[in-house]
């Protein structure tokens, strides 16, 4: 297991995240940071014995979480279906969660023989994100009744800071503060499970682990944290059943893709794994369905589009484009602009992404006019003021279509525009002291700059490049770049 210890990397500038120091700062005007609330309810076995007080105890050397007994029991009648019984029991412990202004309910039963604990996760979801590690509303995590909180505790602890998602920037902090320790902990944790637990019981425990190594790893520099999430991921699906266990398996499918994914993107060159996203994507969508689960079948549909155009654009062809296209207009029957603004806006500046480089390979004008008014869609949401590097990479996206439909008209005027919108974004990206970015963004606009009429002695026809870059969790991510080949007309009839 890799130390988590090691400092994990600031990232504030990608994410719009708030600056280390910020709870030192607040400290000093002798204001009291809030706590992560976490609610327990009462674990009542066969005997009517309570034993949620070692949950508890899990959670007393972490300063800046505060735990509660609910004087409730769980919401599972022991006499009946469990499975049957999840659905009803998930709304009551959002109900408790909403009544107690808490960030995050502690609840399950222990089912005869009354030697396991089944312990879900009930967090107000991330309704316009999609972070990776995101937990089944029906996985449980189980423990062994009267576990010493001192050792399995650390698997408890780091599965409930990863289940929980919260806006506050304090709780936030404090979540991050405790997540190398956490991880190291449930690490521990894994060594130390009964030698008697089912490979069901293992194969939660795993489950938890992978989710809350995903939850966290981008906060660490290097892949290692991903590369034991997917290990955690793989013994998690080996001792879930996908016929008794839908939606668990298809949470951990998903999740699974969604760590393969970064992986890939990490290395640059890394088809391997985008191909084995595809696959794991393709899977969950096996379960997730419009009709039944349509925000993960939605966020998984955008996921894999990503990954198709991703593929695309590694191996130099057009063969998953039409399939991208398809994966993000899936997504968008689910995701709006009104009710999921951000994830709508990542969508829509991702078909255009996939729209310009189909619309490039078939020298199509109609395609990347669709990719242009994408583009201006997403910039709706992606206002420079709040989201100024995620207005930057749409900015960066806009002029390179804007680039592409100049060489398919040849009108300057389309030039004059890209050049308008690779300047904005370069602007932003000398603000950030990204000078990568910067580098990128100017070398856009002095090749564009050489189609106009002022630049005589130009490069000929420039040919778009889409470049490999960061994904939109960083804020960093690249739409094209351009070089100095020579485009390629289509082949005849192939318009």
């Amino acid at each position: 297991m890799v130390n988590p210890k090691t400092n994990p990397e600031p990232n504030n500038a990608a994410t719009n995240k708030p600056k280390q120091g910020l709870l030192d700062r607040l400290m000093g005007l002798g204001a009291k940071p809030p706590a992560i609330e976490i609610g327990v309810m009462q674990f009542v076995d066969a005997a009517g014995v309570n034993h949620e007080r070692a949950l508890v105890q899990s959670f007393n050397r972490m300063k800046g979480v505060r735990t509660k007994i609910i004087k409730a029991a769980s919401p599972i009648d022991l006499e009946e279906d469990r499975a049957l019984q999840l659905p009803k029991a998930c709304a009551d412990a959002f109900e408790v969660l909403g009544k107690n202004n808490l960030d995050l309910v502690i609840w399950g039963n222990i089912p005869e023989p009354g030697t396991t604990m089944y312990i879900h996760f009930v967090a107000p979801p991330p309704a316009d994100e999609d972070p990776p590690g995101v937990f089944s509303p029906f996985q449980a995590l189980m423990l062994p009744v009267g576990f010493d909180p001192a050792v399995l505790g650390g698997l408890l602890r780091a599965t409930a800071l990863a289940a929980v998602h919260t806006k506050n920037i304090y709780k936030e902090q404090f979540r991050r503060m405790h997540a190398p320790d956490a991880i190291e902990d449930a690490g521990t944790a894994m060594q130390l499970l009964p030698e008697d637990f089912t490979p069901r019981e293992i194969a939660s425990a795993h489950a938890a682990l992978a989710n809350s190594l995903a939850s966290f790893a981008h906060l660490f520099p290097g892949t290692e944290i991903y590369q034991n999430a997917v290990i955690s991921y793989g013994n998690a699906l080996k001792g879930t059943s996908k016929t008794e266990a839908p939606i668990n398996w298809a949470y951990l499918k998903k999740n699974f893709g969604m760590v393969l994914q970064s992986l890939a993107e990490k290395n640059k060159r890394d088809l391997d794994n985008l191909e084995l996203a595809e696959a794991s994507y393709k899977e969950a969508l096996e379960v997730f369905s419009l009709e039944t689960t349509p925000f993960p079948w939605a966020t998984t549909q955008g996921r894999l589009g990503d990954v198709l155009y991703r593929l695309d654009v590694v191996s130099g062809g057009t063969d998953s484009i039409k399939a991208a296209l398809g994966s993000f207009q899936s997504a968008l029957k689910v995701l709006s602009k009104k009710q999921t603004p951000n994830l709508w806006s990542d969508v829509m500046n991702n078909l255009a992404q996939a729209a310009q480089l189909l619309g490039r390979e078939k020298n199509n004008k109609e395609v990347v006019e669709r990719a242009i008014s994408a583009c201006r869609s997403a910039l709706e949401v992606r206002k420079r003021k709040e989201m100024p590097l995620h207005w930057a990479a749409t900015q960066n996206n806009l002029g390179s279509a804007l680039f592409t439909l100049g060489h398919i008209t040849e009108e300057i005027k389309i030039f004059e525009e890209a050049v308008e919108a690779f300047s904005g974004a370069r602007d932003v990206y000398a603000e950030q002291e990204l000078t990568r970015m910067v580098r990128v963004t100017e070398k856009n606009i002095a090749r564009t700059e050489d189609r106009l009429p002022s630049k005589p002695g130009g490069k000929g026809d420039p040919a778009l490049w889409w470049m490999e870059g960061e994904n939109d969790d960083d804020a960093t991510n690249i739409a094209a770049s351009i070089n100095g080949a020579k485009i390629q007309d289509p082949p005849a009839g192939d318009k």
